[in-house]
């Protein structure tokens, strides 16, 4: 599963995906997307993940863009 983490620090978001080693698992940052959408890829990635990580983003973007319009809708409803 592709996870999206924001970096303060580096004012970008981190793409991590689950990875098995030996019986563990933990997650590795796979690529960066910056907040003006420019990504960069760490590792070599294969196509289908790349497609996913997009399809994942695209999503991802549409809710935080859905809930600052509906955080700010309900500001203005809290003003009147």
């Amino acid at each position: 599963m592709v996870q999206f983490e924001y970096d303060s620090i580096m004012k970008r978001y981190n793409v991590t995906v689950p990875f098995t080693l030996a019986g563990e698992s933990s997650k590795v940052t796979v690529a960066s997307i910056s907040e003006d959408n420019r990504i960069t890829l760490h590792r070599e990635l294969r196509i289908d993940l790349v497609r996913q990580i997009f399809m994942q983003w695209d999503e991802y973007e549409h809710q935080m863009t859905r809930e600052l319009d509906e955080l700010l809708d309900n500001n203005k409803k809290g003003d009147k």
